[in-house]
């Protein structure tokens, strides 16, 4: 080696660690293909080839052994094609080729020839590059797909106000042909075409486009409606781009247009309705538990608009506390898609501290799985027919004259002494007769008005005499009736019976004359175990009578002897215990009436004892006596078996177009029997009968003893399709309160209302009252004991649906009812 080639070696090995330095690898080859020289990044990109890489390897070799590794690596596939192409890059002068790498990585490879006929190869990393590639053709095939599939229509023109980029609904809204869907299309074309179609309106087409142009190239940004030529409503919106230019959005906005005038007349409409009605309208929003109240809705509770925020318990805390349970059991029923909508009858706190009754009415609004979202309805004051209501009941259960209680409500008070003292005998009690000493004399002698004047004074005194929860109650004329609660004997009840004596001792004044009164009282003590109010009631009056005997102005109590009857309690329960086996109770049938058509609806089926000795025993006997002894519970089986039996009996052989009902009642010791809906389900099934031809009539006081046994029975018996009627309606101490409780279908009107409805307009306004509660609460109401013309025609003109009484008919054997079967009569 000569001086001279020194600086030349020196070069090229400081060239050499300059290029191994870098991230770059280089292979240099002779002009017969094989390897002279390499960096080591090339071993980098290649670790396969560390052994096999070195000055005198064949290139060809090296690319064999490529291929190899490739067969062995995550991508296979790529060795089948790899050889050609890379030798393909190679032959060429100045070949190039991206290679993805064993390990995922990608480089590019560019070979091209030296000077002296060899190869110089060039190995970078390009991953990241590629990466950023793919990811921007990614993204723009994303932005294209998304522009395409979106309503409105998009263009956008550059600096040169050439077409840059659009969307196919630009072309859609526009109606532009597909010449047009060009880059680099004139802005100026697309517009003067569609001045030349008309899309710009009347008037010259260039000049039109020139506005337009005109418009676009100097706008700072605009929003802007017009119609097109089709007559659709377009909002066009334009923005200038900060390189010049502008993007143009068209949107079709004609639906949204008519479902915007569509939302503003229903909201007109609906504030038009809110101001006009009567009513007081809310919409609660459940998810929000916010409510919208109408300026109505606080008028009528006293209140401005300002009073009265939008949070549901602004509605809730003004009910009555006595209310809120039923209302929220109402209200969830409807939520939660039990009842179809949602109704309550309620009170609401007024601004002046008072309670209004609120009729409200709401219906659920519901998503895709039936789940309430939202509820909105009316409310309605009904204060005025509450009242109204109210005081017709009332008028029906107390004397006129003097605001008492009259001889029914009393009945039922003394009910519901006697239901007390059988569940707790210690709570026993007294009734008290009372008949005023020489009425008869100050009523003609003052004259009617001040013998009235008396029956009002005496009323006051006897009232003011007694201690809280006692009843007093004038059952006609000047005679009186009182309850005594927690009276422990016979004794008691006449030494109370001396307190009001002492208290009606002292002088009246009446038109200016001192009356001095006496009375002669009876009494009857809970301790005989009576069976019926009517019972303790009767016993009373006879022991008032003993008093008038022994001379007045006394109070005498009850004693047996005094009924004056040879047949022992003893003998009518040993006969009635007999009577089933013998025979000699048998049922009688009592039609029922439908007004409306005039025909049969169905039979009442009634129990009747024709004793072997004493002939026919009245019901009101051995009734209550069955009920106190238990027998009850076998006789009712008995006849609930023997009328299903008649009942198929004559469905056989008399083919009704309308199936005919049979009603049968059951007593309270029955209703509480707690395998009552076995008992009646095999009745059924024993005989064939129909379940919806079946009404079991039920009093309201059996109802009431037990509220909450008594509504799962009534579900139980409704469970199976049978009817249900509450009988003696109007007489029970709770007759309004149960029905939102119990699942009923038809109400009885007690005989009592019905007879005297001519003479008495207050039984005339409880009947028509009644029949307008069971009418808005979708019941069937019968009246029972109609027996005249009169009282027909006024309960078809107050819309009574049902009727029972001797105008009709009286109660039949089966003979008797075949026989006014095969008549077919109406009425």
């Amino acid at each position: 080696m000569s001086t001279a080639d020194i600086p030349i070696l020196a070069s090229a090995a400081t060239l050499a660690s300059v290029l191994n330095a870098v991230d770059d690898g280089f292979l240099l080859l002779d002009a017969s293909d094989r390897v002279v020289w390499f960096t080591q990044p090339v071993l980098t990109f290649f670790p396969y080839l560390k052994d096999h890489l070195q000055p005198g390897v064949a290139f060809s070799d090296l690319i064999d052994r490529d291929v190899e590794a490739k067969r062995h690596s995550r991508f296979p596939k790529e060795a089948d094609t790899w050889r050609d192409r890379r030798m393909e890059a190679h032959g060429r002068p100045r070949g190039r080729v991206d290679e993805r790498l064993t390990n995922g990585r990608w480089v590019r490879v560019v070979d091209h020839t030296t000077a002296d006929g060899g190869r110089i190869i060039h190995y970078r990393d390009v991953t990241e590059d590629r990466r950023n590639v793919d990811d921007a053709a990614r993204f723009t095939v994303l932005l294209h797909s998304t522009m395409d599939n979106i309503s409105q229509g998009i263009c956008a023109y550059d600096g040169n106000w050439r077409l840059l980029t659009w969307n196919s609904r630009f072309f859609d809204l526009l109606d532009l042909p597909t010449t047009f869907a060009s880059a680099g299309t004139p802005m100026a074309d697309i517009v003067r075409h569609l001045a030349s179609q008309g899309e710009y309106g009347e008037g010259n087409a260039g000049e039109l486009a020139n506005e337009v142009i005109q418009m676009v190239r100097t706008t700072p940004g605009t929003i802007y409606e017009r119609l097109n030529r089709a007559g659709r409503l377009m909002e066009v919106r334009i923005k200038p781009l900060p390189e010049g230019g502008v993007v143009i959005v068209y949107e079709d906005i004609s639906a949204r247009q008519e479902a915007q005038r569509a939302l503003q007349q229903s909201e007109e409409r609906y504030a038009l309705a809110a101001a006009g009605s009567n009513d007081g309208l809310w919409d609660w929003d459940l998810a929000t538990n916010s409510i919208f109240l109408s300026q109505r809705w606080k008028e009528m509770l006293g209140h401005t608009d300002e009073d009265i925020g939008d949070g549901a318990e602004e509605w809730f805390s003004r009910i009555h506390p006595e209310d809120v349970q039923r209302v929220t059991a109402q209200l969830d029923a409807h939520l939660s898609g039990a009842v179809g909508n949602f109704e309550s009858e309620h009170r609401v706190r007024h601004r002046d501290s008072t309670y209004r009754w609120m009729l409200v009415r709401g219906l659920a609004v519901r998503d895709e799985s039936s789940h309430a979202y939202r509820i909105a309805g009316s409310m309605t004051d009904v204060t005025d027919r509450k009242r109204v209501e109210e005081q017709s009941i009332h008028d029906a259960l107390h004397d006129n004259l003097t605001g008492l209680p009259n001889r029914t409500l009393f009945l039922e008070r003394v009910r519901q002494a006697m239901a007390r003292h059988r569940r707790n005998p210690s709570a026993s009690f007294a009734v008290v007769y009372l008949d005023l000493d020489r009425f008869k004399v100050v009523n003609e002698s003052l004259g009617h008005v001040h013998g009235d004047d008396l029956i009002i004074a005496a009323a006051r005194r006897l009232e003011h005499n007694l201690k809280f929860g006692d009843t007093v109650a004038r059952l006609g004329g000047d005679e009186f009736a009182m309850l005594l609660e927690d009276v422990a004997d016979k004794n008691e009840a006449l030494s109370l019976c001396d307190m009001l004596q002492k208290a009606l001792a002292t002088p009246f004044t009446l038109s200016g004359k001192e009356i001095f009164a006496t009375a002669s009282m009876g009494a009857a003590h809970s301790t005989e175990a009576y069976g019926r109010p009517e019972d303790i009631l009767r016993d009373a009056e006879l022991a008032m009578y003993k008093a008038k005997e022994l001379g007045k102005a006394q109070a005498v109590a009850f004693d047996a002897n005094m009924r004056g009857t040879t047949v022992t309690p003893l003998d009518m329960e040993t006969d009635l215990r007999r009577a089933l086996e013998r025979g000699e109770i048998a049922l009688r049938f009592q039609p029922i009436i439908s007004l409306a058509t005039g025909r049969i609806q169905g039979f009442e089926a009634l129990a009747r004892w024709t004793h072997a000795e004493r002939g026919d025993v009245p019901p009101s006997d051995f009734i209550p006596l069955a009920e106190e002894t238990g027998m009850i519970v076998e006789l009712g089986q008995w006849v609930l078996r023997r009328a299903c039996e008649q009942m198929v009996s004559w469905r056989d052989k008399f083919p009704f177009k309308v199936p005919l009902e049979m009603s049968v009642n059951l007593s309270s010791r029955q209703f509480n029997q707690y395998d009552l809906v076995r008992m009646v389900t095999n009745s059924l099934e024993g005989t064939g009968m129909d379940p919806s031809c079946l009404k079991l009539e039920i009093t309201e006081s059996a109802l009431m003893e037990n509220a909450h046994l008594s509504a799962q029975m009534l579900q139980d018996l409704k469970s199976l399709n049978i009817q249900v009627c509450v009988d003696d309606f109007g007489t029970g101490y709770s007759s309004l309160s149960y029905l939102h409780t119990f699942p009923i279908d038809t109400l009885k009107i007690d005989k009592s209302f019905v007879q005297d409805m001519g003479r008495n307009r207050h039984n005339l306004e409880i009947v028509r009252t009644i029949s307008l509660l069971a009418q808005n609460l979708r019941l069937d109401v019968i009246a029972e004991g109609v027996e005249t013309p009169e009282q027909l025609a006024q309960l078809r003109a107050i819309g009574c649906g049902y009727a029972q009484g001797f105008l009709f008919s009286p109660p039949l054997d089966v003979a008797g009812v075949e026989r006014l079967l095969g008549e077919n009569r109406s009425w």
